[in-house]
């Protein structure tokens, strides 16, 4: 009896340590992206391609980015009844990602200081919301799977 408990003990050990994983993996993965968009403007991109980096940085990576995440939030329950709060992350770290590019380097040029743009905020969270959701339904339907797969 001994031996079975130290071994589901192990068994639990692993589980936790592979979500702790997954955990971090969501995590880096978000913020290495945002740091490269970070690097990419303020490192590469000139006057006249700020533009196409709108565009293409925060309006697709991130909001894809966000979305996949959220997603993966959902279906692997990562930090339960909380995983809703990351929404209201997203939504920051999307407005601070205008904030950070453009506002700044408009602050830096002609000293006009700029507020926040809480729209963006809104726009980030929606997407996250959108993403814990349809991740959260996934993961209620794979349940629902298997708990007729074992109960015939």
């Amino acid at each position: 009896m001994t031996e079975y408990l130290e071994y589901l003990e192990e068994s639990t050990d692993t589980v936790k340590s592979k979500r702790n994983i997954g955990k971090l993996i969501i995590i880096a993965t978000y913020l290495v992206i945002y740091a490269i968009a970070m690097i990419l403007f303020w490192c590469i991109i000139s006057g006249s391609d700020a533009m196409g980096y709108y565009l293409i940085v925060i309006g697709l990576v991130l909001p894809i980015t966000t979305f996949v995440l959220s997603i993966l939030i959902g279906i692997n329950d990562y930090w339960g009844r909380w995983k809703w709060i990351s929404a209201i992350i997203f939504g920051v770290m999307y407005t601070l990602a205008e904030y950070a590019t453009f506002k700044l380097a408009n602050t830096f040029a002609f000293g006009n200081f700029h507020l926040l743009n809480l729209t963006l905020l809104l726009i980030g969270a929606i997407i996250s919301l959108a993403g814990l959701g349809i991740g959260t339904l996934v993961r209620r339907h794979i349940r629902k799977k298997r708990m007729k797969c074992t109960n015939p």
